[in-house]
């Protein structure tokens, strides 16, 4: 946790002095519940109270676990371009400590009703690099052309 909290330390936390849940044990609670399948804030919170008891031998959660609610509003508020840099840099210090290898696998996907309008034939294509071992993303780029390979030269 120690660990997970220094990526972490230079993300501001948005909710100034009013908070009553700690923004790194948030994100753990996230990180967490997100890589045993949650896709929303309410999935999160599902998962947050179902592990409370083991989550409790890692983390201090001094007011319980957050709603769902506060976990919607910090994601909403987190500024996108510092919380992609610590991210980017916990990713970094996960995979050099896991010394991850194998199988690294590049998808592409269409962004279903993400086009601009007039563009429905050609939507925009995100390109993923996915570790098999650690079932992780490694990198998600916006592809500037169909091909997936392309992407990432």
């Amino acid at each position: 946790m120690d660990r997970f909290a220094e990526c972490f330390s230079p993300l501001v936390d948005p909710r100034r002095n009013q908070a009553q849940h700690d923004l790194t044990e948030m994100l753990f609670i996230a990180l967490l519940a997100t890589l045993c399948g949650a896709t929303s804030c309410c999935d999160i919170a599902v998962f947050g109270r179902a592990k409370e008891a083991l989550l409790r031998t890692i983390l201090v959660l001094e007011h319980g676990i957050p709603s769902h609610d506060t976990f919607s509003r910090v994601f909403r508020l987190l500024d996108p371009n510092s919380f992609e840099k610590v991210f980017r840099r916990f990713t970094k210090a996960f995979a050099a400590t896991t010394k991850i290898k194998g199988v690294v696998a590049v998808d592409g996907k269409a962004l279903r009703r993400a086009y601009d309008s007039g563009r429905s034939h050609m939507p925009p294509v995100m390109v993923t690099a996915w570790s098999a071992k650690t079932r992780m993303a490694l990198a998600n780029v916006p592809s500037s052309s169909v091909a997936e390979i392309t992407s990432w030269r």
